[in-house]
């Protein structure tokens, strides 16, 4: 049925938009697809806008003595460390009463989407700045080709035990372009399971998930590697839709409101690795 008045066009701007708003970010982000991306929204309550932070830590192996000698306890203290929801972003926008009567609705969602696309670009962003700064290992040493240089940091993690699972590697294009460039990788839109791609990842390689990303942050001749839950986010549950009716004005005012934050698991974190060679 057509919409006859402001009113009902109001409401379905509202109610379509607010439908396609976390459906966007989600789609848009690529740091979110990534398994190093530990998401904590779950546990964002009402008016929240910090979280505990649970920090990486390792219990030392002991021998055991079979003569009887114990072994000495280690306790386990929780971290200090809090998340901080300390990113706000909106896109306040208003409509009038006119535009609202005239406008295809579809075109308005479509313009607010193209805003939900550059708030995804700032989530990577904050995450991929947030990894850099955390990197336990900084690699500026190129290597021979980009097979190269991921099995170099599959050493790494292999050494400081990574979890094997959930591991990824999020590439500038340049790097990217090196990588598909090399005839030993199976590009897995060409050949065999094309599973890959249907996931947003470009391929896997030597255990890494591999995506690509222009997020300014990532390194421009090189990549970021994450491990399992090496970085945590949080957002508010999810993006706000606020209106305000202005009836001397003959408008309506939007915005969209986005809360989140990003914070390494550890100061010092093995289990992100920063590829960017000099």
């Amino acid at each position: 049925m057509a919409n006859t008045g402001a009113t009902d066009v109001a409401n379905t701007i509202e109610k379509k938009v607010s439908t396609l708003l976390t459906k966007t970010l989600i789609q848009e982000s690529v740091g979110l697809a990534v398994n190093g991306v530990w998401d904590r929204s779950n546990e964002v309550g009402p008016g929240m806008d910090r979280l505990d932070m649970i920090e990486l830590a390792e219990l030392a192996i002991q021998s055991v003595d079979e003569t009887g000698a114990a072994m000495t306890p280690q306790t386990l203290v929780p971290s200090a460390a809090q998340l901080l929801l300390d990113q706000h972003e909106a896109i306040p926008f208003a409509i009038t009463e006119k535009g609202l009567l005239q406008s295809k609705i579809a075109l308005v969602s479509n313009t607010i989407e193209n805003g939900v696309r550059t708030m995804a670009a700032a989530v990577d962003d904050a995450i991929f700045a947030e990894a850099v700064v955390a990197a336990g290992t900084t690699n500026t040493v190129a290597g021979t080709d980009a097979l190269d240089e991921i099995l170099a940091c599959k050493e790494q993690f292999d050494g400081d035990n990574v979890p094997r699972m959930g591991r990824a590697i999020i590439g500038s294009p340049v790097w990217i372009r090196r990588l598909l460039g090399t005839n030993n990788v199976i590009r897995a839109n060409e050949f065999g399971n094309n599973e890959a791609i249907k996931m947003g990842r470009l391929t896997s390689v030597y255990g890494f998930d591999i995506f690509e990303s222009s997020s300014s942050d990532v390194p421009a001749d090189g990549f970021i590697a994450m491990g399992q839950e090496a970085v945590a986010f949080a957002r508010q549950k999810a993006l706000t839709f606020r209106e305000q009716f202005f009836v001397l004005n003959q408008k309506t005012d939007y915005a969209l409101v986005h809360l989140y934050g990003v914070k390494s698991t550890a100061a010092s974190n093995k289990r992100i690795f920063n590829f960017d060679p000099v």
